[in-house]
This record gives C-alpha cells, sequence and structure tokens, in this order.
C-alpha cells in the first residue's frame, strides 16, 4: 500500500532522470512539474477520492474511535465515529466537502466540525489544525484505508467483519469491504443471543462487534429492510463474537 501523498508522488521520477543531459533535465523536470500540478488539479475530476474509507483512530478517552467515512460523488459525506469501551459512543454525521486547490487535500466541513485529508491511491491521511502532517509517535494512525468495492465470495470459510444488529439492522460488513449484507440469523438465533450479551453494557443501539462467521448467499428475496443492503447472506456457523479493540482489530 502506497503511503506517499499526492502532491510527492512525481519526486521519484525527478530522480531517476538525474544521469541524463542535463539539457534534456531541465525539460523533464518541468514536463514532470507539469504534470504533477495538473494531477493535483484534476483530483477533483478524477474518480480516485470516491468510495468508502474506514480506520481506528487514536482517541485520548477511550482506546480508539472506529471512524468510517463514505465520499460521495454530489461531494457529501456520511460519517460514523464508534469510541471503543465507551457506553454513550457512537455518533453519525453527514456534511460536504471542497477539493483544496493544487494540493491533493479534501476539506470536509459538517455542523460538527472541520476535517482535512490528503490522498494516495488507497487511503487519507488526517491533518492537524495547521492542515499539516501530525506530528506524533501517532501520526500512522491517523490514516483511514479505502476500502474495497468488489463483491464478496462466500465459502466453507469463515469471514471476520463487523456485525451490527438492533432494531430494523441485521448487518455484517467483511474487513476490508465497503459491502455491508444483511444476515439471516441460524434457527436457533445464536448469533443474536451473543450479540445481545456482548453489548449488554451499550446504553445506545447498532454497536459494532468483531465477529467470525461462516455465511453463504441466501436464496431468499429481499425484502423490507433488507432490500437497502448489497446483499442477503444466511449464517451457517458461529466462530466468534467479541467486543472490538485495538487488538483484534489490528490483527485483521
Amino acid at each position: 500500500m502506497k503511503k506517499i501523498h499526492i502532491l510527492f508522488l512525481a519526486i521519484p521520477l525527478s530522480i531517476l532522470g538525474c544521469k541524463d543531459n542535463p539539457k534534456n533535465n531541465d525539460q523533464e523536470q518541468v514536463n514532470e512539474n507539469s504534470e504533477e500540478v495538473l494531477d493535483e488539479k484534476n483530483l477533483e475530476n478524477s474518480s480516485s477520492w470516491e468510495g468508502t474509507y474506514k480506520g481506528l483512530l487514536p482517541c485520548a478517552s477511550c482506546p480508539g474511535i472506529l471512524t468510517t467515512v463514505k465520499l460521495n460523488n454530489d461531494k457529501t459525506f456520511e460519517k460514523s465515529d464508534f469510541y471503543l469501551d465507551s457506553k454513550d459512543g457512537y455518533f453519525k454525521e453527514k456534511g460536504s466537502f471542497s477539493f483544496t486547490e493544487n494540493d491533493g487535500k479534501i476539506t470536509m466541513i459538517s455542523s460538527k466540525d472541520t476535517v482535512v485529508y490528503t490522498f494516495d491511491e488507497n487511503q487519507s491521511n488526517i491533518l492537524n489544525q495547521e492542515e499539516k502532517e501530525i506530528a506524533s509517535e501517532l501520526a500512522d494512525k491517523y490514516v483511514l484505508t479505502k476500502l474495497s468495492d468488489a463483491d464478496v465470495k462466500f465459502s466453507n470459510n469463515p469471514v471476520k467483519g463487523f456485525l451490527t444488529i438492533g432494531h430494523e439492522v441485521s448487518s455484517f460488513q467483511p474487513i476490508g469491504s465497503s459491502k455491508v449484507y444483511w444476515v439471516n440469523d441460524s434457527n436457533d438465533g445464536k448469533l443474536a443471543k451473543l450479540y445481545n450479551e456482548k453489548t449488554k453494557s451499550q446504553e445506545k443501539p447498532y454497536t459494532p462487534l468483531m465477529a467470525e462467521l461462516v455465511l453463504k448467499n441466501s436464496t431468499s428475496e429481499k425484502e423490507g429492510f433488507a432490500d437497502e443492503y448489497d446483499g442477503l447472506v444466511d449464517v451457517v456457523e458461529v466462530k466468534s463474537v467479541e467486543v472490538i479493540t485495538t487488538e483484534n482489530y489490528s490483527a485483521n
């Protein structure tokens, strides 16, 4: 996964050209700089930024914040934050965003906050209030990774992901995927029972948990709220359902 920002992509190209004719070097440098500015200006016109990003961010008052950001084509966003090990720590917000001229940054504005990100092809980095990289030993933690839009192929192998069960919700999002599936519990309701046991200390509903499940594509028709999801799956086997921690999140 590349960890350089868009505005630095042209640097290796200028280094590789250092053994050539000086005159050619000057011309090549001009071309590279032009391409660099063009790429940065074209970020807004490309589709590379569109999609869903997820990460576990540092938190001063809890073990971490599970953050999901979806950037839509119409320059609106949807963001959710779940504060680990918190009784009342699940928040959602929506807003709009804009592109900062010529430097590959996106500024997200909501009623709650304003946040600036830089982007490369696979991840976004959160900047500080001065719109600079965060300078601390936790700097590499302020990163959201872009999720895959590919359909997930379910088999006899267990899949890890985020499970949420509540009123009108029964969802599973595999690790690394933007796809969210409606889950049909097993006949004995084992999945819901385990979920309720693990979330009984939570005051707010819709707490995501880390689950490892064997699933299969359902032959049932999507109805009601299930129709809003990317697919419908049946539970074949429940391997584990656990509260999300920094350890089991980073292990994936």
